[in-house]
């Protein structure tokens, strides 16, 4: 995770560096919607971090490790993959009630399933967005077309799991 850290760091820098040669004005503007998103979304990522630790404080550990732990194996996957369909959220909720169900016991392959499921299937997205500007024959088609990706997903994952280390 440190790696990743330092890699988004030398990209920012790197492409302040680039704007900075420019001399624009791209380094000032660049670095103004800098501060408005910090303004933007520091107060989320708190609320999310704190949802997040209650979260995992609050939810019954053991009754989400019998469904959704890594010994529930396929049919722990097949509950994430509906689960995942009803987060009425974006990332900022989403992921750290991911980290909530991780550290209550769930496992790997199940919670990729739910994450997937969650960003292929969002309830919320397809009544906002989807159905709205696409329409319904649209949406039909793609979902039809994505319904096996969450439970594929924790396959994969599951599958890796025995031959990655770690």
């Amino acid at each position: 995770m440190q790696g990743v850290a330092i890699a988004m760091w030398v990209g920012a820098l790197a492409l302040m560096a680039t704007a900075w040669r420019r001399r624009d004005g791209s380094t000032r503007r660049g670095l103004a919607q800098t501060g408005d998103y910090l303004i933007l979304m520091l107060p989320r990522m708190v609320v999310a971090l704190m949802l997040a630790s209650f979260a995992a404080e609050l939810i019954p550990g053991d009754m989400v490790s019998r469904w959704l732990g890594a010994e529930s194996g396929f049919t722990g996957i097949l509950i994430a993959s509906v689960c995942g369909i009803f987060v009425p959220a974006g990332g900022v909720i989403a992921f750290p009630l991911a980290l909530a169900m991780l550290k209550v016991g769930v496992g790997v392959p199940q919670l990729i399933a739910f994450l997937t499921s969650w960003e292929v299937f969002a309830v919320h997205r397809v009544l906002a967005f989807e159905l709205p500007m696409l329409g319904a024959n649209f949406v039909a088609i793609r979902i039809t077309a994505s319904f096996l990706m969450p439970p594929l997903a924790g396959l994969a994952a599951a599958g890796l799991m025995t031959v990655l280390p770690g």
